[in-house]
């Protein structure tokens, strides 16, 4: 009995229980995590800025790039779609593209696609 849920139970002040940690631990974070990635689709289409002139109405949204760690610079995705980096500015924070980039040291992803040379930031290599 030393699972995560007992540990949380003892160093909690509250209750906490197996039934409270399934629907925090389950339900509640597949909710929020569902309404991160349809707002994507939705507010990225919606609000934001347009650096690059599409037909589709993407925007970048600072606001949902902070929530869904970098896909919310959805202009810089359907502008280049097939690049593994979406924030193509030094502000544009992309945790996405860290992670990938961290999975592409260790081995386990390979053949990124960088940022066209065009938008290189003056660091004289690719974004990759």
């Amino acid at each position: 009995m030393c699972g995560a849920g007992w540990l949380i139970g003892k160093l909690s002040t509250g209750v906490t229980d197996g039934p409270q940690l399934l629907i925090w631990g389950f339900f509640i974070s597949t909710v929020l995590l569902y309404h991160a990635t349809f707002s994507v689709n939705s507010l990225a289409h919606r609000f934001g800025r347009r650096p690059h002139i599409t037909t589709d109405g993407s925007t970048d949204n600072w606001l949902v790039a902070l929530v869904t760690l970098g896909e919310g610079w959805h202009n810089n995705h359907h502008r280049f779609p097939g690049t593994a980096r979406h924030g193509f500015r030094r502000r544009q924070i992309d945790l996405t593209h860290l992670g990938l980039r961290i999975l592409r040291r260790l081995g386990l992803v390979w053949g990124l696609h960088p940022v066209p040379a065009r938008l290189w930031l003056g660091s004289g290599r690719p974004l990759v």
